[in-house]
């Protein structure tokens, strides 16, 4: 369902604003949350497609996807603000972040030489960095979890105005 200016779109206590990406298995949204004298943030609202409502096993990976990222907290993996259920449908609440994705910058930097080397390298480390706090994480009796990131693309590597790399 896309939210568009005549037609609100309400999930939870989030307000849909726009349609930002989707995916195979979800649809992303801009959203802003109401709170108690006037304030508001802005967040990230994912939500699984329509067709996959009814299939158990599709539901299933999307519900682990946000219980596991319900658990990660690190300056570099956006942050999961809540795993919510409005009605019959599941999303995942996430933190907005102002920047642009590394596959957009990439793009735009293609004629001009491209990201500085510098940038790169922090890029790089800051990657690795989230990828090795999510692959040393345990639960809490201690146990390995286990996580591996299947998807570390461009795509999916955020970097943010203020020059910070989300994964």
């Amino acid at each position: 369902m896309q939210a568009s200016a005549g037609k609100r779109k309400v999930v939870g206590k989030y307000n849909l604003v726009a349609e930002v990406g989707h995916g195979g298995m979800a649809d992303v949204f801009l959203a802003v949350s109401y709170g108690a004298a006037g304030a508001s943030k802005l967040a990230v609202i994912k939500e699984p497609r329509p067709e996959m409502a009814s299939d158990p096993d599709l539901m299933a990976m999307f519900l682990d996807e946000a219980r596991l990222a319900s658990r990660l907290n690190h300056p570099n993996i956006v942050q999961t603000y809540e795993v919510g259920q409005d009605g019959d449908r599941y999303f995942i609440a996430m933190e907005y972040l102002e920047g642009q994705p590394l596959s957009r910058i990439r793009t735009k930097l293609r004629g001009s030489g491209g990201l500085p080397r510098h940038m790169q390298l922090r890029v790089i480390a800051d990657i690795l960095a989230a990828l090795h706090y999510a692959h040393e994480l345990r639960d809490y009796d201690g146990r390995p979890l286990g996580v591996v990131h299947r998807d570390v693309t461009p795509q999916n590597v955020f970097v943010t105005y203020s020059g910070h790399t989300k994964l």
